[in-house]
């Protein structure tokens, strides 16, 4: 069973490569035409919104132990699987 600490640090780094996607989605919408540049636009606040969501599940997963660790890890799963579907 993967140890708080080991996890924690697997979702950072998760969240590390979710933010390198993100900054290549920016890169590609500004070499982007008018049309795919909106796209891009949209897709990037959803994008931020699911990143915030992310890092406050992290947040809490470093406030948390015992059974609440275990809640709040399980809440963190749903919500990474969420970031993917976006992606």
């Amino acid at each position: 069973m993967e140890t708080n600490d080991t996890y924690k640090q697997r979702m950072n780094t998760l969240l590390t490569k979710w933010n390198d996607q993100i900054n290549l989605l920016y890169a590609k919408a500004e070499n982007a035409e008018s049309d795919a540049q909106l796209k891009y636009v949209e897709q990037l606040d959803v994008l931020h919104t699911k990143r915030r969501e992310a890092t406050k599940m992290i947040q809490e997963l470093e406030n948390t132990s015992g059974e609440a660790w275990e809640e709040v890890k399980m809440t963190t799963a749903t919500v990474w699987d969420n970031l993917r579907s976006v992606a």
